[in-house]
């Protein structure tokens, strides 16, 4: 037997055990919120049990794959309701904590093993149960892979279930079971309109979640939270990588809203395509609708980066594309309107399942740098009035939010203000007095070079007073800021966690609305970029599925601080290094206080400004380090004590009550 037809026949035995029929739905909801209901043609008979069905693709039309089985008959299915997915073997020694995979024969007579790897030698996989299980010694591993629809194509070789399509490893033309029969080709003229809606990329599908923890309460209350992650979904930095299970980590933490650069902004060229002609090929939204699904399944809002990455020729390879101010204005306007016409929630034209609408659009991400922009700050502008306008004719409710203009010098720029000031003089002469945006993005990584630590917050206020300054020359009302990237030092993970809380806390007090840490998890170094060691150290979790201090110094802080009134938020001291935040929550204040002067500590009064406290409650920010909570007294309405590196969490301690 050839491996791969070993492969077929136990990944056969494999998916007919583990893959259980779906239980069919009620019937159809009402739009928008409704998921459809699958045809009535599609369902399983009551009580009729489905076996795996080996086929091929024919075509793929829509929503809609037609295949032909391995006996010859002509079937259909609905890809929304399916999992796509691709088996292929692996050898042991080269899985990586976190992947998903299947081994057939899971030793000691208990049939399929399946789960995720977890660190160990040998590795140990940790199934869906919360069971750890060693890898049965010289058995065959498929790794589990999600898959785009440009999988799909003409010929491939497929497995169906009740609830997945599962490539075979191979693709067109492998080797089939020992005893299947041949399957015949797909008919001569059917059109192969999947191949011609887009370029062929080798990107990560988004995996279904799994389990369902939608909760629409839940998710309008959580609307005001500036807690949430830039890329959570990729292992940082490997971009063909899905960072698995992110969902249920960032319910763990307290994080509502991700925005993801990368693989899965909301590229043009990921989405459309050019045919033959040069002509405008139609859009594909499958692995855009699949981050959706997933996000809402996690109660998780999306910020969506939209860019102008010019659309290649159907067939070609995706190269890198670097977004610049778009030839076909009309063509651009018309994917940014279908864009947020889809996930708007109006009930026109939305993705199928859509439960919550989008409502925060980015346009470009760090446009100041050439890596990501291909032109000056005025073609940016004119490429943010077409979207502004486009955004807006789909949804008047949207809000739009202009990449970052004001460079921090980090990318050799002669003049960080150059780029800015282009951008900001062209929407005074194009915008008709119209501020086209809602939102500002500024991003925060790192230190400057040559900036000590104690003067980084100066950085960024004179950052932000620049953009203030460049906006009220051309005749804009300041606008709000938020941070869709943020991150401070890596040099150790006290130091890391330390940041987490200073940086929230410095730009929430600064006014930010939106405060997104750069990364979720790393990725393994020998798969990692080149010269991304400092985005894989910022991350919270290590790329051996470890929780850093940061970890649980950023869970701390949305314990403490989500709900809050952020418009009451405001910094109390600025002043050298000493900065104190104060919040107000659950009518309350809850002051964040730390001290970043070269010197050491330094002694300091704090005022407490609400009625009925006498003493306050003094806590470190990291769980797992420095003195224990203890209770100060206040004299003369303030307390005194020495603050450091470490951020104090300063709460009353008892009842009191609400300040007018």
């Amino acid at each position: 037997m050839t491996p791969s037809s070993r492969l077929a026949t136990l990944a056969l035995l494999l998916t007919s055990q583990l893959l259980p029929a779906c239980a069919p739905e009620s019937g159809p909801r009402p739009p928008p919120w409704g998921r459809p209901a699958a045809p009535m043609a599609e369902r399983p008979a009551q009580g009729q049990a489905q076996r795996p069905v080996m086929a091929r693709v024919e075509r793929v039309e829509g929503e809609r794959v037609h295949l032909i089985s391995a006996d010859g008959r002509a079937l259909t299915r609905t890809l929304g309701g399916l999992r796509l997915l691709r088996h292929s073997r692996v050898d042991p020694a080269a899985l990586t904590p976190g992947e998903r995979v299947v081994v057939p024969q899971g030793g000691a007579g208990r049939g399929p093993l399946r789960g995720r790897v977890v660190a160990g030698t040998p590795p140990r996989i940790e199934t869906p149960g919360g069971e750890t299980r060693a890898l049965p010694t010289g058995a065959l591993v498929l790794r589990e892979h999600e898959i785009g629809r440009d999988a799909l194509t003409p010929g491939t070789r497929v497995r169906l279930t009740p609830n997945a399509l599962i490539v075979v490893d191979g693709g067109p033309g492998g080797a089939r079971p020992p005893g299947a029969p041949s399957v015949r080709p797909a008919l001569a003229g059917a059109p192969a309109r999947a191949a011609a809606q887009r370029p062929t990329v080798s990107l990560p599908m988004p995996e279904t979640a799994p389990e369902d923890h939608f909760d629409r309460a839940r998710m309008q209350a959580s609307l005001d939270s500036p807690f949430g992650f830039f890329d959570p979904n990729m292992l940082r930095f490997r971009h063909t990588s899905w960072n698995q299970g992110y969902g249920e980590t960032m319910r763990a933490l307290g994080a509502h809203w991700a925005s993801q650069g990368a693989t899965f902004a909301f590229s043009w060229n990921l989405v459309q395509g050019r045919d033959a002609d040069g002509g405008w090929a139609g859009y594909d939204w499958s692995r855009l609708d699949a981050l959706v699904r997933y996000s809402q399944a996690n109660n998780i809002h999306l910020v969506p980066i939209l860019t102008a990455s010019p659309p290649q020729p159907t067939g070609q390879r995706m190269a890198r594309s670097i977004p610049r101010k778009p030839d076909d204005t009309a063509a651009y306007s018309a994917f940014v309107r279908a864009a947020v016409e889809r996930y708007d929630g109006d009930g026109r034209a939305d993705m199928p399942g859509l439960r919550a609408p989008i409502r925060r659009w980015a346009v470009e991400n760090e446009p100041y740098a050439k890596r990501y922009w291909q032109g000056d700050g005025a073609d940016l502008a004119d490429t943010l009035i077409l979207a502004h306008r486009a955004i807006r004719a789909a949804d008047p409710g949207a809000e739009v939010i202009a990449g970052m203009v004001r460079g921090p010098g980090w990318h050799g720029d002669t003049d960080p203000r150059r780029f800015m000031d282009a951008f900001f003089d062209r929407l005074g002469a194009r915008a008709g007095g119209e501020r086209p945006y809602d939102y500002l993005d500024q991003h925060w990584i790192g230190t400057a070079p040559g900036v000590a630590l104690e003067r980084q917050y100066a950085e960024l206020r004179t950052w932000i007073d620049d953009l203030e300054r460049a906006a009220a020359r051309n005749g804009f009302a300041p606008a709000p800021l938020v941070a869709l990237e943020h991150a401070g030092r890596h040099q150790d993970e006290r130091a890391q966690a330390e940041d987490v809380v200073k940086r929230h806390a410095y730009l929430l007090g600064s006014g930010f609305r939106l405060t997104l840490w750069s990364g979720l998890r790393a990725a393994p170094e020998r798969g990692a970029s080149p010269g991304d060691g400092y985005f894989r150290q910022v991350t919270l979790i290590d790329a051996d599925g470890r929780r850093k201090p940061a970890y649980h110094a950023y869970r701390r802080m949305t314990e403490r601080l989500d709900g809050c009134d952020w418009r009451r938020t405001r910094l109390l001291r600025d002043e050298q290094g000493l900065v104190v935040v104060r919040f107000h929550c659950h009518d309350a204040p809850l002051l964040v206080a730390w001290s970043d002067r070269s010197g050491g500590s330094a002694a300091v009064r704090i005022p407490i400004e609400h009625p009925g406290v006498r003493r306050v409650r003094v806590e470190s920010a990291l769980p797992d380090s420095g003195p224990s909570p203890r209770t100060l007294a206040l004299e003369d309405g303030a307390i005194r004590l020495d603050l450091d590196a470490t951020p104090r969490y300063l709460s009353p301690d008892g009842p009191t009550g609400d300040a007018p």
